[in-house]
Formats: C-alpha cells, sequence, structure tokens
C-alpha cells in the first residue's frame, strides 16, 4: 500500500480516535460536574430541611410558651378590657360626677381626692396597662411573629397605653380642639378654662410608675381593687414619694370630671372604649380568622353614651370622630 493510501487511512482513524478520546472526556467532566450539582443540590435541601426543622421546632416552642405564660394574661386582659370599657361608658352619666370631684386644694398636692369612685375610676383604667406590662415582659417579637391573634391584641393593647401620651394629637384631630395645659400661670388658668388648660394626658416617665402601682410583683399580676385603694390611700398621705406624684398625675383628669371640662381626655377615652371592645373581641377569635381592619363604635355603646342627654351633640360627635380617626390611625402603624 502506498504511502498516501496509508495516510488516507490513518487520517480519518485518528481524527476517530481523537473525537472519541474527546467525548469520552467531556462525558467524565459532565459526569464529575453533574456529580458535584447533585452534591451540592443535596447538601442545600439537607440545610433547608434543617432550617424548616429548627423553624418548626421555634414555632412550636413559641406557641408552647404562648399558651402557657400569655394566654392565662390574654384572658385577664380580655376580661379587664370589658370591665374598663363599661367605666368609660358609665362616666357619661352625670351622676357619677360629684363623687370624682376634689376634695384636696391642688397647690398643696397632686392627689386631690381620697373618693373610693376616684379609686375604682382610676383601677379600672390602669388594670388593662398594668397587664400589658406583664404581657410586654413574657413574650418578644418573635413569638409574637407566630401568633397573629396575640400580636393583635399586644398592638391593641399598645395603642391603649400610648392614647395617654397622644394627648396633643388627638387634640388636634378635626374639629380640632383648642388645648394648651403647659402654659405660665396654668393652675389658675385651669380652673377659669378647665378644657384648654387642664392637662389631661400624661408623660410617660409618669404614667409607667402610675402603672406599677397597679401590679402586685411580689404575685406577678395585676392589683386587685382592694391592693390598689391600699396602695393609692398610702400614697395619698406620702406626697414626698414620686409614686404620689405619678399616681396623681394619672388622675389628673379624672378630678373634677366632666366631659366638658375633659374635652382630650374623653376623646382619650372614647379611643380606649374602641380599642378594648376589639381586644374583648379578638381575644374569642381564632388567630387564623381575620377580622376587619376598622375599628367602630357598637351601636350599644353608642346608645348608653347619648342616654343621660347630659353631653352636647357638638362634643359628642366631635369625640366620636375623632376616636374612629385616630385608633383607625394607630391599627394602620401598626401592621
Amino acid at each position: 500500500m502506498s504511502l498516501g493510501s496509508q495516510l488516507t487511512t490513518a487520517v480519518p482513524a485518528l481524527a476517530a480516535g481523537v473525537l472519541a478520546l474527546g467525548s469520552a472526556v467531556y462525558t467524565v467532566r459532565l459526569t464529575t460536574r453533574t456529580n458535584k450539582d447533585v452534591e451540592v443540590l443535596k447538601a442545600k435541601l439537607v440545610q433547608e430541611a434543617a432550617i424548616a426543622e429548627a423553624r418548626r421546632n421555634l414555632e412550636y416552642q413559641a406557641r408552647a410558651k404562648i399558651y402557657a405564660e400569655s394566654e392565662p394574661l390574654v384572658l385577664k386582659l380580655a376580661e379587664s378590657a370589658d370591665y374598663a370599657a363599661s367605666r368609660i361608658v358609665g362616666l357619661s352619666d352625670p351622676r357619677r360626677w360629684p363623687a370624682l370631684q376634689a376634695t384636696v386644694d391642688s397647690s398643696s398636692s397632686w392627689m386631690l381626692s381620697r373618693s373610693s369612685e376616684v379609686i375604682a375610676t382610676a383601677h379600672a383604667l390602669l388594670e388593662p396597662l398594668a397587664l400589658l406590662i406583664l404581657l410586654r415582659e413574657k413574650t418578644n417579637f418573635v413569638e409574637l411573629a407566630f401568633e397573629r391573634r396575640l400580636s393583635e391584641i399586644y398592638a391593641l393593647a399598645r395603642g391603649a397605653y400610648n392614647a395617654h401620651l397622644d394627648d396633643y394629637a388627638i387634640a388636634e384631630i378635626p374639629p380640632a380642639k383648642t388645648y394648651d395645659p403647659v402654659v405660665p400661670g396654668w393652675r389658675q388658668k385651669r380652673v377659669e378654662n378647665p378644657a384648654t388648660y387642664w392637662w389631661q394626658g400624661i408623660t410617660r416617665g409618669r404614667l409607667d410608675p402610675a402603672i406599677e402601682v397597679c401590679i402586685n410583683r411580689e404575685a406577678n399580676r395585676a392589683a386587685t381593687v382592694d391592693e390598689f385603694e391600699s396602695r393609692y390611700l398610702d400614697l395619698f398621705n406620702r406626697p414626698d414619694d414620686s409614686r404620689h406624684k405619678s399616681l396623681g398625675l394619672f388622675c389628673n383628669p379624672i378630678y373634677n370630671f366632666r366631659p366638658e371640662d375633659r374635652p382630650i381626655f374623653w376623646r382619650i377615652l372614647l379611643c380606649q372604649l374602641l380599642i378594648y371592645r376589639r381586644i374583648s373581641k379578638r381575644s374569642r377569635v381564632p388567630g387564623e380568622v381575620a377580622m376587619s381592619a376598622a375599628l367602630d363604635f357598637d351601636h350599644k355603646d353608642i346608645d348608653q353614651l347619648r342616654r343621660s342627654n347630659a353631653i352636647g351633640d357638638e362634643l359628642f360627635e366631635s369625640s366620636i370622630s375623632a376616636a374612629v380617626d385616630y385608633t383607625n390611625r394607630i391599627l394602620v402603624r401598626n401592621e
């Protein structure tokens, strides 16, 4: 066979061999890469499964803690909210107002009355806030993320707390009320024009110590009415105790209360009435069941608020409107 013929035969064979070798190398590399990809995928799946399992365990532990520690507080908060709401509605009855009158000169004391009606009203308004503090101490944001119902109840209770601090903002809700309690000569001015110059909110630095008076730390629960009354009367006689001023400032808008003389505080109370009625309802509805985002008054509460005809139409309507406006704002803010 000639050299040319041999080359003609060898070249295709060599090319075929090279192609076969290349194909084999590619196959090996592809197989290696595929195996690596499979291993990476397996590792990723194992990691994701571990994360999912850890999340399930975390959720289980969170829910177990919620049911063991927080749920009893939610039940108590719902009961307390119902009672506070009923006391707020009751304040529209002018027959209650004389018992709220100050009996002590405001220039010599921050606590202005020993009346049982003042004490009962203060306890009713402080107890839900005390339960909020206790609830906050037993839960965290991770646990709240797993329990929609608890998260909503917590946000609502926090809204009731903040309402006491938002007196200026609540006064500005249309129709805005003239409100200027921090002015020179306020002691005299608030006697002459209490609706404008009587302080109807409180600062956080005074609110928190007042709430503490309504907490029994030894028993880790809200103070009973009797316990609170005993503490109130004790502090009434101890003007040098810082809690005397804090509790007196919390009760400040309750002393001499009439809605016309405390229009901003009346708005705050109606905000809390809306919030407390929703807390009561939400506590009885499973977490997976969504409720209307908007808060509105129960017609039974409106009927009872109107029953005495002691609140003028303009004040009544503007207060109702402001309360709905404020509470729906804070709900949106907390979403």
